[in-house]
């Protein structure tokens, strides 16, 4: 297949012209060709077209090879020179040579004629194509630069053990003016000394290839000696062919003293809910007074258990305050029963046992955390299906229910009620023991009697 060729021919004389595109041809290249005679003529051509290669004779009247490449060089292109002549000094080819002609060609050798064409053209596009790529390269810097020079984070390098580059955020976030300042320090030289060992191990990890990224925060000191709370992400690099570590650097000070004061605001919210639990657990006390305390202490039986359970805080809280509400639905029973010495009728007992169901129906629309509602629900509900008000059965029944039942009950026959003085904690554990896996949960049943009999726990006052 013919190689597409656009010549322009400086030359006075048509047939010149006319034998150098015949050669060409013959060469294997599709000529497309224009034969001109002065300045002007060239100006229009190079404006016109873009040309592979200038091909041009020593002298043409008024014109020739020397006053054509100063106008080509002129116009900035980048198309390959070569002069084609049948009478060309090697003084002469030299000085175009040095001008800036690619090559010359004696018209009495027109062999050597396609040869330098293909040459200098191929040549010619390889440098095109490196100027581009340059040009590419050196856009991609800048554009680069740009972005790490504007960045709102801090960004840097560390090879050798010292900042070998900082951005100019790097530096506004330690203090410094200008970026010079910091770099060449010992980054370490910039950190608090209780987080020296920390970052500085982090560094020996990423550059010896044990971490390839990691995240995290310290403490850093600025120019002026005050301290700001920064993270970091660093990764295992290369720089200037040697391992190095790159990282971005934010200050976090802010971020770190809204979670302090989302923490203080949460406190303040959780010590408030706390307080409406205890309101409503007084309420309840106050139409109950013989059973004051109940609340709270079987609260805290419950929680001593949990914790032998090993439940997270989060659940345990949980379970403190299904234990202050448990018997919140008391206040709906006559005050006159509640408070009653003798036994109870069989109606008056059918009012005590809905206090549970009373008790959910209070809570059913409270978005607690926990299950705060279901374990009022379920905390009378028994282990073999005796319990109320589901006759729920073995795992039907909800942990915290489960542990609320055995803390009920101790807390219940171990405390004085208007019907019979306190049982004692011995009988109360006595009950434990005997509805072992039948009334009570295993589980809770025997981390109860650990913990008053192994760990001497009491109920509290």
């Amino acid at each position: 297949m013919a190689i597409p060729l656009s010549v322009l021919i400086v030359e006075d004389y048509e047939d010149d012209a006319e034998l150098m595109v015949l050669q060409l041809r013959e060469a294997g290249f599709d000529v497309f060709h224009q034969r001109i005679e002065t300045a002007a003529q060239m100006r229009e051509a190079l404006a016109a077209r873009d040309w592979d290669v200038v091909l041009s004779d020593f002298r043409v009247p008024g014109f020739g090879a020397a006053p054509a490449l100063a106008l080509l060089r002129e116009s900035g292109l980048d198309i390959p020179f070569i002069t084609v002549s049948g009478m060309i000094g090697e003084e002469s080819a030299v000085e175009l040579m040095k001008s800036g002609a690619h090559d010359y060609v004696m018209k009495d050798h027109p062999a050597r004629l396609a040869p330098a064409v293909r040459r200098e053209i191929g040549e010619a596009r390889e440098r095109r194509a490196r100027r581009s790529a340059e040009e590419g390269l050196r856009a991609a810097e800048e554009q680069f630069r740009g972005l790490v020079e504007q960045s709102i984070a801090g960004i840097y390098i560390i090879q050798d053990g010292l900042f070998v580059y900082v951005n100019r955020r790097f530096a506004e976030i330690l203090g410094y003016e200008t970026a010079n300042e910091v770099i060449g320090r010992d980054p370490l030289s910039l950190v608090v000394e209780k987080d020296r060992g920390t970052v500085g191990e982090y560094m020996r990890q990423r550059l010896e290839g044990e971490l390839r990224s990691v995240s995290y925060s310290y403490t850093a000191m600025r120019k002026d000696g005050s301290l700001i709370d920064v993270g970091v992400h660093g990764s295992r690099a290369t720089h200037a062919g040697r391992p190095a570590v790159i990282g971005l650097m934010q200050d976090i000070s802010e971020k770190k003293r809204a979670e302090e004061e989302i923490q203080r605001y949460v406190a303040q919210l959780e010590k408030a809910f706390m307080s409406t639990v205890g309101v409503a657990t007084t309420l309840s006390e106050m139409r109950d007074p013989y059973t004051a305390g109940h609340e709270r202490r079987v609260a805290e039986i419950a929680v001593a258990i949990g914790h032998e359970f090993g439940l997270t805080d989060r659940r345990l809280e949980g379970l403190r305050v299904a234990g202050y509400l448990h018997d919140v639905g008391k206040m709906t029973i006559p005050s006159e029963i509640l408070s009653k010495p003798g036994k109870l009728s069989a109606i008056e007992f059918q009012l005590i046992q809905g206090h549970a169901r009373a008790s959910y129906d209070v809570l059913k629309d409270v978005e607690f955390p926990w299950p705060v509602a279901q374990v009022a629900l379920q905390h009378h509900e028994r282990i073999d299906g005796s319990g109320y008000p589901q006759g729920l059965k073995g795992d039907e029944i909800m942990l915290e229910a489960r542990i609320m039942a055995v803390a009920d009950v101790v807390e219940a026959m171990s405390s004085h009620r208007p019907y019979r003085p306190g049982l004692g904690i011995e009988k109360a554990l006595a009950e434990i023991e005997r509805g072992r896996g039948t009334a009570y949960d295993i589980q809770a049943a025997d981390a109860c009697l650990y913990l008053f009999r192994d760990k001497g726990y009491v109920v509290p006052a």
